[in-house]
Protein backbone atom coordinates (compact mmCIF):
# COMPACT_ATOMS: atom_id res chain seq x y z
CA UNK A 1 0.00 0.00 0.00
CA UNK A 2 1.04 3.36 0.01
CA UNK A 3 1.08 6.53 1.87
CA UNK A 4 -0.49 9.52 1.59
CA UNK A 5 -0.13 12.38 3.77
CA UNK A 6 -0.08 16.33 3.98
CA UNK A 7 1.46 19.37 6.20
CA UNK A 8 -0.41 20.61 9.03
CA UNK A 9 0.06 23.06 11.53
CA UNK A 10 0.84 21.74 15.22
CA UNK A 11 -2.44 23.76 16.21
CA UNK A 12 -4.60 22.22 13.59
CA UNK A 13 -2.82 18.37 14.49
CA UNK A 14 -4.26 18.84 18.19
CA UNK A 15 -7.46 20.06 16.97
CA UNK A 16 -7.66 17.01 14.84
CA UNK A 17 -6.62 14.66 17.59
CA UNK A 18 -9.33 15.70 19.62
CA UNK A 19 -11.86 15.79 17.13
CA UNK A 20 -10.77 12.29 16.77
CA UNK A 21 -11.37 11.57 20.80
CA UNK A 22 -14.28 13.08 20.85
CA UNK A 23 -16.02 10.98 17.83
CA UNK A 24 -14.21 7.92 20.03
CA UNK A 25 -11.79 7.36 17.06
CA UNK A 26 -8.09 7.18 16.47
CA UNK A 27 -6.92 10.16 14.35
CA UNK A 28 -5.45 7.79 11.63
CA UNK A 29 -9.51 6.41 11.30
CA UNK A 30 -10.63 9.82 11.23
CA UNK A 31 -8.37 10.78 8.87
CA UNK A 32 -9.85 7.80 6.44
CA UNK A 33 -13.49 8.53 6.99
CA UNK A 34 -12.32 12.04 6.75
CA UNK A 35 -10.89 11.53 3.52
CA UNK A 36 -12.90 8.99 1.81
CA UNK A 37 -16.11 11.32 2.82
CA UNK A 38 -14.26 14.28 0.61
CA UNK A 39 -13.92 12.36 -2.13
CA UNK A 40 -17.43 12.49 -2.83
CA UNK A 41 -18.46 15.50 -1.51
CA UNK A 42 -15.78 17.24 -3.52
CA UNK A 43 -16.84 15.39 -6.95
CA UNK A 44 -20.24 15.27 -6.21
CA UNK A 45 -21.05 18.32 -8.63
CA UNK A 46 -18.02 18.40 -10.00
CA UNK A 47 -17.12 15.61 -13.17
CA UNK A 48 -14.08 13.99 -13.52
CA UNK A 49 -12.92 11.71 -16.57
CA UNK A 50 -9.92 9.62 -17.00
CA UNK A 51 -8.79 7.23 -19.32
CA UNK A 52 -8.46 3.36 -18.26
CA UNK A 53 -4.97 2.04 -18.23
CA UNK A 54 -4.17 -0.97 -20.40
CA UNK A 55 -4.28 -3.41 -16.84
CA UNK A 56 -7.41 -2.28 -15.87
CA UNK A 57 -9.89 -4.11 -18.36
CA UNK A 58 -10.87 -7.54 -17.49
CA UNK A 59 -10.30 -10.14 -19.86
CA UNK A 60 -13.83 -9.96 -20.89
CA UNK A 61 -13.61 -6.63 -22.01
CA UNK A 62 -10.00 -6.77 -23.42
CA UNK A 63 -11.55 -9.62 -25.77
CA UNK A 64 -14.93 -7.56 -26.42
CA UNK A 65 -12.69 -4.82 -27.17
CA UNK A 66 -10.86 -7.16 -30.07
CA UNK A 67 -13.87 -8.29 -31.00
CA UNK A 68 -15.42 -4.69 -31.31
CA UNK A 69 -12.63 -3.53 -33.19
CA UNK A 70 -12.90 -6.54 -35.87
CA UNK A 71 -16.49 -5.81 -36.21
CA UNK A 72 -15.52 -2.15 -36.80
CA UNK A 73 -13.29 -2.59 -39.58
CA UNK A 74 -14.81 -5.80 -41.29
CA UNK A 75 -18.10 -4.42 -41.39
CA UNK A 76 -19.37 -1.92 -44.18
CA UNK A 77 -21.02 0.67 -42.66
CA UNK A 78 -20.70 -0.42 -39.35
CA UNK A 79 -21.25 2.89 -37.93
CA UNK A 80 -24.29 3.13 -40.31
CA UNK A 81 -25.88 0.24 -38.34
CA UNK A 82 -28.67 0.63 -35.82
CA UNK A 83 -27.84 -0.15 -32.20
CA UNK A 84 -29.37 -3.46 -32.60
CA UNK A 85 -28.30 -4.04 -35.38
CA UNK A 86 -24.46 -3.91 -34.00
CA UNK A 87 -25.43 -6.52 -31.39
CA UNK A 88 -26.77 -8.58 -33.11
CA UNK A 89 -23.36 -8.94 -34.78
CA UNK A 90 -22.24 -8.92 -31.16
CA UNK A 91 -20.53 -5.73 -30.48
CA UNK A 92 -21.09 -4.46 -26.91
CA UNK A 93 -20.12 -0.93 -25.84
CA UNK A 94 -16.74 -1.31 -23.30
CA UNK A 95 -16.43 1.45 -21.01
CA UNK A 96 -12.59 3.02 -21.75
CA UNK A 97 -12.81 5.50 -18.86
CA UNK A 98 -13.72 6.21 -15.20
CA UNK A 99 -16.01 8.99 -14.50
CA UNK A 100 -18.66 9.99 -12.18
CA UNK A 101 -20.95 11.56 -14.89
CA UNK A 102 -21.39 8.97 -16.99
CA UNK A 103 -24.80 7.54 -18.87
CA UNK A 104 -27.47 6.25 -16.27
CA UNK A 105 -27.52 3.26 -14.47
CA UNK A 106 -23.41 3.31 -14.38
CA UNK A 107 -21.54 3.12 -10.95
CA UNK A 108 -19.95 6.30 -10.00
CA UNK A 109 -16.26 5.10 -9.47
CA UNK A 110 -15.60 7.97 -6.78
CA UNK A 111 -18.33 6.64 -4.81
CA UNK A 112 -16.53 2.70 -4.89
CA UNK A 113 -12.91 4.67 -4.68
CA UNK A 114 -14.36 6.48 -0.99
CA UNK A 115 -16.20 3.35 -0.11
CA UNK A 116 -12.93 1.08 -1.13
CA UNK A 117 -10.62 4.00 1.19
CA UNK A 118 -13.48 3.71 3.99
CA UNK A 119 -13.15 -0.21 3.67
CA UNK A 120 -9.62 0.45 3.96
CA UNK A 121 -10.22 1.84 7.72
CA UNK A 122 -12.71 -0.45 8.87
CA UNK A 123 -10.19 -3.27 7.78
CA UNK A 124 -7.72 -1.83 9.96
CA UNK A 125 -10.04 -1.56 13.38
CA UNK A 126 -11.08 -5.21 12.30
CA UNK A 127 -7.76 -6.37 12.47
CA UNK A 128 -6.82 -4.39 15.95
CA UNK A 129 -9.76 -5.26 17.21
CA UNK A 130 -9.05 -9.16 16.50
CA UNK A 131 -5.62 -8.51 17.95
CA UNK A 132 -6.81 -6.92 21.41
CA UNK A 133 -9.29 -9.97 21.65
CA UNK A 134 -7.02 -12.55 21.32
CA UNK A 135 -4.87 -10.84 23.86
CA UNK A 136 -7.95 -10.70 25.87
CA UNK A 137 -8.44 -14.13 25.33
CA UNK A 138 -4.36 -14.97 26.63
CA UNK A 139 -5.01 -12.77 29.88
CA UNK A 140 -7.42 -14.59 31.14
CA UNK A 141 -6.53 -17.95 30.42
CA UNK A 142 -4.42 -19.66 32.74
CA UNK A 143 -0.68 -20.89 31.89
CA UNK A 144 -1.00 -24.45 33.03
CA UNK A 145 2.12 -24.33 34.09
CA UNK A 146 0.45 -21.87 36.47
CA UNK A 147 -2.20 -24.16 37.25
CA UNK A 148 -0.12 -27.68 37.94
CA UNK A 149 2.01 -25.58 40.25
CA UNK A 150 -0.80 -23.50 42.29
CA UNK A 151 -2.42 -27.08 42.59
Amino acid sequence: MKQLSIQVTNKQYYLLERIAKADDRRLNDLLYLIFSSGLGVYFCEKSVYISKDDDEFTEDEIEQKKLNNKLIEETDKFHSLSDDEQKKLGFKEVELSYNNYGAYNKKDFIDDLAEEIKNNALNEIKKDYKEIEENIIKENTPNLNQVKNNA
